[in-house]
């Protein structure tokens, strides 16, 4: 299939000009018949003359923050029409943890999902599945949709059912990765439609379908975009037209002084690796920005629809993603790493009050937009929420908590029940050790060494500093609800 082509330049999210290339398509939409929860339409009634904002969550799996600089449409109509959030992180960095975080509020010690898999991990991990932000939000009156992955292992629970809460449950239970075919929970199966399209047509259906009735709605849309495929060659698959976009591009990664750094010695032995293929970092890096030009598509395409439906300026539109993914750098590849590369997510929104072309770096985090979405609809969180609202931050001139808990999970340890390391990120250090083994830990300060060379663990100028971060990790990783945020106060110098 023919496309035009078009050069120009975009800004990055850490400021840099980069040349994108993209191609311009239109993209036909289909309906579909989604599965109905309970109604509430006097509540409806009632709210929709209240004026309450629509809200529309949309992620993807396994995304970069400097990806984002790829997707020119979405670049236009969020970053340029909203706030960007240069300082936004997935505090459990893996798939399914860092879902239950956007359906929970909670971190992973709270909401039970630690891993993807494992007596610790998955959809069977989580202790109260119907406590929700689809369920807090219907009732107060919202129409609420779901649609694309839910958390790993849902697909073979037994009975299958739906979480409370949700007006139109559309998860995705088989295919997830193969960008080409599913089978959605009302039974209906997609074969030989590329998902982006498929999860842009179900989800505009819904927001359709929600609008006409003249109601507020929450909806989640979940692009599988950049993941890649389970089978090989383990590579995110282009859509027909995109097949040969950024043939020529340089991955931004091979310039951080980190990619195949010449010494990891100094981290922890669990996390030392050989160095990655140069060859096939640039392969994997163009397949993902492929991949991500159909959701670059596809959010321009729920932008229209809900301008069209006269919808758009009364919307909160939230963009981000589950975590983001190492590319070689300190030799890793993949997630579930505490780096910042991991760590780092893109998060855009767009809405009432959010300046358009506002850039902040207000540290934030995924838990933080459940809250966010309970503040802006005044929904009340049937469970504690460990995140803050961005508004709330906003309005405090951040001085709500000064430090973030981080961690990774384990699929196996018995000794330490699915976790692998767990630490603190503040405004300077990203610090964190081996569950239950704390001699093997991680210390890095941004402030003299912003891509993370020199592991500080053990160093004796930075003894004090370790020992504030490891108590501040003790009390944070058994947090719940507003004990989660402090303000700790200024951490002690290097000596």
């Amino acid at each position: 299939m023919g496309c035009s082509v078009n050069f120009f330049y975009v800004r990055s999210t850490r400021g840099a000009l980069v040349a994108a290339l993209i191609a311009v398509v239109a993209i036909a939409t289909t309906a579909y018949a989604g599965t109905r929860g309970p109604s509430a339409s006097s509540m409806l009634k009632d709210n929709a003359a209240s004026g309450k904002p629509n809200i529309v969550l949309i992620v993807t799996d396994d995304m970069r923050t400097d990806e984002l600089q790829f997707m020119p449409k979405t670049w236009e109509l969020l970053v340029e029409k909203g706030v960007e959030f240069t300082n936004a992180i997935s505090p459990h960095p893996l798939c399914c943890p860092a879902r239950a975080e956007l359906v929970s509020g909670q971190y992973g010690q709270n909401s039970g999902v630690q891993h993807n898999e494992g007596p610790w991990g998955g959809f069977q991990a989580m202790i109260e599945p119907d406590q929700n932000i689809g369920r807090w939000l219907h009732a107060v009156g919202y129409q609420t949709s779901y649609h694309g992955k839910y958390l790993n292992g849902y697909e073979h629970s037994r009975p299958l059912v739906a979480p409370e809460g949700w007006t139109t449950w559309d998860a995705q239970l088989t295919g997830i990765y193969t960008y080409n075919r599913g089978r959605f929970f009302n039974g209906d199966n997609i074969t030989d439609q590329y998902v982006t399209h498929t999860m842009v047509e179900r989800s505009g259906t819904a927001i359709a379908e929600f609008s006409a009735g003249g109601a507020p709605f929450f909806t989640v849309i979940n692009h599988v975009a950049p993941h890649v495929t389970l089978a090989p060659p383990h590579l995110p698959v282009a859509e027909d037209k995109y097949a040969d976009a950024y043939s020529d591009l340089r991955p931004p990664v091979f310039d951080s002084p980190a990619f195949n750094e010449p010494e990891v010695g100094d981290l922890p032995k669990s996390l030392r690796r050989p160095p990655v293929s140069r060859e096939r970092i640039a392969e994997l890096f163009r397949a993902r920005v492929r991949s991500l030009l159909s959701v670059d598509d596809a959010v321009a395409e729920t932008v229209a629809e809900l301008d069209k439906l006269g919808e758009l300026d009364n919307t909160y539109i939230i963009f981000t993603s589950d975590n983001g993914y190492a590319l070689g750098e300190h030799h890793l590849q993949g997630k579930n790493y505490l780096v910042d590369e991991v760590l780092d997510v893109p998060l855009v929104i767009r809405g009432p009050g959010y300046t358009p072309g506002t850039v902040e770096d207000m540290p934030v985090t995924l838990v933080d937009v459940v809250a966010t979405i309970a503040d802006w609809s005044d929904a009340v969180p049937g469970q504690p929420v460990d995140g803050l609202s961005i508004e709330r931050m906003r309005d405090h001139n951040r001085r709500l908590r000064d430090t973030i808990l981080v961690q990774t999970g384990d699929r196996l340890r018995d000794s330490t029940p699915g976790w692998a390391f767990r630490g603190v990120s503040t405004d300077r250090y990203l610090f964190g050790y081996r569950a239950g083994e704390p001699s093997k830990g991680i210390l890095f300060d941004r402030r003299l060494d912003p891509d993370a060379l020199r592991n500080r663990f053990w160093d004796p100028d930075y003894r004090r500093i370790r020992d504030e971060l490891t108590r501040r990790t003790e009390i944070l990783s058994r947090c719940s609800g507003g004990d989660c945020s402090h303000v700790f106060g200024a951490l002690p110098p290097v000596s």
